[in-house]
């Protein structure tokens, strides 16, 4: 079976011979940068260097994946966000923006998609399309709705709106929901097989179950209706209590984090969508080869549908923690 059909059949609940092993967030790493003299900040507002660097997880480690871009702060730019830039290569740009006090503050620019970094993932896509579409899936990354919210409001104002404002909240979601379904169904048309909503600020970690199913999980649910194509939502942290919400968003498949039970999350899922993860981020980072190939099986008996880290790969990962989970993976995973 080869990478694509597996991943696509395994994203359908259809049989594959072992369950692919990907990744719903960023990839690339400074080691990767460095093989390929292509670093950051550049790669994120390059689309030659952006692709190269997203295609090292394919081409290095194996990740039976590529995607763009490699942050949260694409659309928050178009929509007037302060982004904070680093010169580091292990530096992933941030929102540090005071905030709009309300949501008739925002300004969407009506040629939405010629503005900002939108044209260079857009470029980034077509070059990985071309070069990579028949021997790997193409993913789109964009942020969740709650996520792009607190980021034009400040996370941390964010929750005290929630509490002296709610009302306020749904408007600056709608407005999210409104730019990343137009921005994602693009991704569609210019290379991506599959989108993934990170909605890593709507983590049940921070907002609690009620907050995410009054303030998150609507928006989510609308976005991946609006999507003309297959979508992954992602979500921080312990997902447990939201899981059944995570499923009726509509998503071909939710990516869970190493806090979630995974076959719980599989349990409940069989039938409605996939699930993806959820190797331990910080073993994947700090562990042995060994404690990785162990946290890597946990995921495969578990019987999830796609392995993956169970969040972003960190910049500073080596190469040789990654490729310990995609070959115990590809050695283990069909039996």
């Amino acid at each position: 079976m080869d990478v694509v059909d597996r991943f696509f059949n395994a994203l359908k609940g259809k049989e594959v011979d072992r369950p692919p092993v990907t990744c719903a967030n960023q990839t690339a790493t400074v080691e990767q940068m460095e093989k390929v003299g292509v670093f950051w900040p550049e790669a994120h507002k390059d689309a030659e260097k952006m692709a190269v660097l997203a295609a090292q997880a394919w081409e290095q480690l194996g990740l039976e994946v590529v995607g763009v871009p490699f942050c949260q702060t694409v659309e928050a730019e178009v929509l007037g966000c302060e982004i904070k830039w680093s010169d580091k290569k292990d530096a992933i740009p941030s929102v540090p923006f005071e905030g709009y006090a309300s949501p008739d503050d925002v300004t969407v620019p009506e040629n939405l998609l010629e503005q900002g970094r939108i044209p260079v993932v857009f470029k980034a896509l077509e070059i990985l399309r071309e070069k990579y579409g028949e021997q790997v899936p193409i993913m789109g990354h964009v942020n969740g709705p709650f996520s792009l919210a607190s980021h034009l409001t400040d996370p941390s104002k964010m929750m005290k709106l929630i509490l002296t404002k709610p009302d306020v909240v749904p408007e600056f979601c709608r407005i999210s929901v409104d730019v990343i379904s137009e921005y994602a169904n693009a991704m569609y048309d210019h290379g991506a097989d599959v989108v993934v909503i990170e909605d890593m600020i709507a983590s049940v970690d921070l907002l609690g179950p009620k907050f995410y199913e009054d303030f998150s999980f609507p928006f989510e649910k609308e976005l991946a209706s609006r999507l003309k194509g297959p979508s992954i939502l992602h979500i921080c942290g312990n997902a447990t209590s939201v899981l059944d919400n995570m499923i009726a968003t509509g998503s071909d498949g939710i990516s869970i984090d190493s806090k979630v039970d995974a076959s719980l999350a599989v349990e409940k899922s069989r039938g409605k969508c996939a699930v993806l993860g959820n190797v331990d981020a910080l073993v994947l980072l700090n562990g042995t080869v060994d404690e990785i190939q162990k946290e890597t099986m946990k995921s495969i008996e578990a019987n999830v549908d796609l392995v993956a880290p169970a969040c972003a790969i960190s910049p500073l990962n080596s190469n040789k923690n990654i490729k310990a989970m995609v070959d115990t993976v590809v050695e283990y995973g069909g039996k």
